[in-house]
């Protein structure tokens, strides 16, 4: 979702809307998260019984007892991936940005017409001490169904904010001499095991003053070795789950492409480039820490969580949100942060993962899906995070000049897998 500048109404200036945010993954709840903190004076996120427009994500199977306990009370925007018209509510199409979702909610808020036409009474009109009790347990009950709902999501939140943050992105070997063919299932990972609770990242030793880099090791395995033991949630945020298209229907065919322009992917690009030129450390400002690029050392530093980058990489960001700064005193050895952790990665590492994220199953806009390819730079497995595919892809393409159609139509396999992996391998320039 878009993190943008918006003109704001005059009703929504003089008043603290209320929202709560309902159903949807976590990397889509961050970014959004993310863009209402930057509007706090006029938005707020607060429980489901205490918001005056609700946001819920249509697809999410636990949000009906919700829908069905506040749809007389509450202003509902209905966020959806599908086809699906919801004439009750504002209906609000995925990709979300952030002036249509500003847009949605004041609608959502003036259209709404609440059942016995006055929704304060409706809500707290109430003439027995039995009747506010029976109020007071339907609130519990949605209360505790929407925990049910949010169990995992809440997970994640208490994970980000340990000191122990899981490697999400950890490569491991396999235990298995080959990994099971994929199925024509449209599970994106059922030959995949979710081997993420058995990798916990080691507790570092806290330093009282600055915070030394910390760099990952690769491990000591041949690339055509290396299998990705990735959750789902894992493959979801580098992959998506769209179904195939029709990519002669131009209705369908719109839908695999996506604008890299005013995104993290792109400014790192543009990092890179300013960096070689200028001699000079190049730090991205308007992130909330520091990111920056190293030329000398061809590395990126960044003192935040790792987590935060996934929905910062969906983020289309406003103009001059996000700028680059010279920054000479930036050191590999003296890099002068106070963060907590100081983290260095390797410059192809980082714009490879940007680019999956960003990318999640769709097409750089750049890049024709007809058009024939070739690696002519082999890709090393043993640093860069492996997707479902990549190594056979990686294969494939380095062996023969394909179109991205042809892969999947060689390999059998789902269109986002390709378009993923060709965006990445896009990014780092590996393709002539």
């Amino acid at each position: 979702m878009g993190v943008s500048h918006i003109k704001l109404n005059k009703r929504a200036a003089n008043k603290v809307i209320k929202l709560a945010i309902i159903g949807f993954e976590l990397q889509s709840k961050t970014a959004m998260d993310l863009f209402f903190m930057q509007h706090q004076g006029v938005y707020g996120l607060v429980s489901t019984e205490h918001a005056d427009v609700l946001i819920i994500d249509m697809e999410h199977p636990a949000v009906k007892p919700i829908i069905e306990q506040y749809r007389h009370s509450r202003p509902i925007v209905a966020v959806t991936a599908t086809e699906n018209q919801f004439s009750e509510f504002e209906t609000l199409r995925k990709p979300l940005d952030g002036k249509r979702l500003i847009k949605a909610i004041n609608q959502a808020a003036d259209n709404f017409v609440p059942e016995g036409g006055n929704s304060q009474k409706s809500v707290n009109s109430v003439s027995t001490e039995g009747e506010k009790a029976f109020q007071e347990y339907q609130k519990r009950l949605a209360t505790d169904r929407q925990a049910m709902a949010d169990y995992k999501t809440i997970t994640s939140d208490r994970d980000l904010n340990s000191s122990q943050v899981r490697k999400r992105f950890q490569l491991e070997q396999e235990t298995t001499s080959a990994a099971p063919a994929e199925t024509g299932s449209d599970d994106p990972v059922a030959s995949v095991e979710a081997a993420e609770n058995n990798s916990v990242e080691s507790q570092q030793p806290v330093r009282p003053t600055v915070a030394a880099p910390v760099e990952r090791k690769a491990a000591e395995k041949r690339p055509q070795d290396v299998k990705a033991r990735l959750s789902y949630q894992m493959v979801y945020e580098c992959c998506g789950n769209a179904p195939d298209v029709n990519m002669h229907e131009p209705d369908q065919r719109r839908r695999v492409f996506f604008k890299e322009d005013s995104t993290l992917l792109a400014l790192l690009q543009q990092a890179i480039v300013e960096g070689e030129a200028q001699n000079v450390p190049i730090e991205i400002t308007g992130l909330p820490g520091t990111l920056a690029y190293l030329n000398e050392h061809k590395k990126f530093l960044f003192d935040f969580s790792e987590e935060l980058l996934i929905p910062l990489a969906l983020t289309r960001f406003g103009y001059q949100e996000l700028t680059l700064k010279e920054r000479p005193d930036l050191e590999l050895d003296r890099p002068s942060l106070t963060g907590s952790k100081v983290s260095l990665i390797e410059s192809d590492e980082m714009i490879w993962k940007l680019a999956l994220w960003t990318s999640k199953g769709r097409l750089n806009r750049d890049i024709d899906p007809e058009q024939p390819y070739r690696l002519n730079a082999p890709l090393d497995f043993e640093r860069l995070l492996v997707i479902p595919h990549a190594t056979t892809i990686s294969s494939l393409w380095g062996r023969h000049s394909l179109s991205a159609l042809e892969v999947v139509k060689v390999l059998k396999i789902h269109q986002r897998y390709v378009f993923s992996f060709m965006t990445a391998a896009y990014a780092l320039g590996v393709f002539s």
